[in-house]
């Protein structure tokens, strides 16, 4: 089969800069700035992955807990009930979810000849059919309907497993960086602790595939752990990335 190389699937080079850039910290304050106005400061400026201790222990806190992350009390955004930025976001997650699921369930029956890769898309298929039910089910009736998938460049994308595991290398990066920068804007605990839950096994996800991509000669200049921080990356920039792989028929958001 053929190698279709990913700058024939990215022209535009915004998927290959998103890929380039994950991990990479805030060094002009942008994001920083932004997560100010919003309330939010201190370690935090880092991103979701500064907040994950603290923030997944107040998730998990009942109403009688005592201590440091205890909601007694608490007048805290994160005891607030799910609002229409909150729906908004848990789509936009759902929405992507339901991406990587099409796209890892179809790398499956594409049954490739290394025993490691097969093993990692199976793997990655059943997490993200599982994100897929844990959103739906925190949306409700709220859920959005899966978009239409374009076959064609899922094909393209599978044709061979190094074009594969390519992409995988370069959109795994991008859903950890969007579920960073939406995080910090949730307002309801459910949702919360699914996106925290969700955001690791998207990081453990790029990780994998960065060091199959490396080990497998398919690129050797791929690095699992590239930095010390990880990105947010806003909604805009995301769909635009995402977009721009021409996966859907039609708008990627709903």
């Amino acid at each position: 089969m053929t190698n279709i190389d990913i700058d024939q699937l990215d022209r535009s080079g915004d998927l290959r800069q998103a890929a380039d850039d994950a991990g990479a910290w805030d060094p002009s304050g942008t994001r920083r700035q932004m997560l100010r106005n919003a309330g939010i400061g201190g370690a935090a400026v880092f991103g979701l992955n500064a907040l994950l201790s603290p923030l997944d222990a107040f998730a998990s806190a009942t109403a009688g807990q005592k201590g440091a992350y205890s909601t007694s009390g608490s007048k805290s955004i994160r005891r607030g009930k799910a609002n229409a930025n909150d729906v908004k976001i848990g789509n936009y997650a759902l929405t992507l979810e339901y991406l990587e699921a099409a796209f890892y369930a179809a790398a499956v029956q594409a049954n490739y000849p290394d025993a490691d890769i097969n093993a990692f898309a199976k793997t990655v298929a059943a997490h993200e059919a599982a994100h897929v039910t844990a959103l739906k089910k925190v949306l409700g009736k709220a859920a959005v309907k899966p978009p239409e998938i374009n076959t064609a460049t899922v094909g393209k994308l599978l044709a061979d497993q190094n074009t594969f595991m390519k992409t995988a290398a370069a959109i795994e990066p991008v859903g950890t960086a969007a579920y960073a920068g939406a995080g910090p804007y949730l307002n309801n605990l459910a949702i919360v602790k699914a996106a925290l839950s969700i955001h690791s096994v998207e990081a453990n996800h790029a990780a994998y595939a960065a060091a199959l991509v490396k080990l497998k000669g398919i690129d050797a200049t791929a690095d699992p752990i590239p930095n010390a921080f990880n990105p947010a990356y806003t909604f805009n920039k995301t769909i635009k990335t995402v977009s721009g792989l021409d996966l859907v028929k039609g708008d990627l958001q709903p």
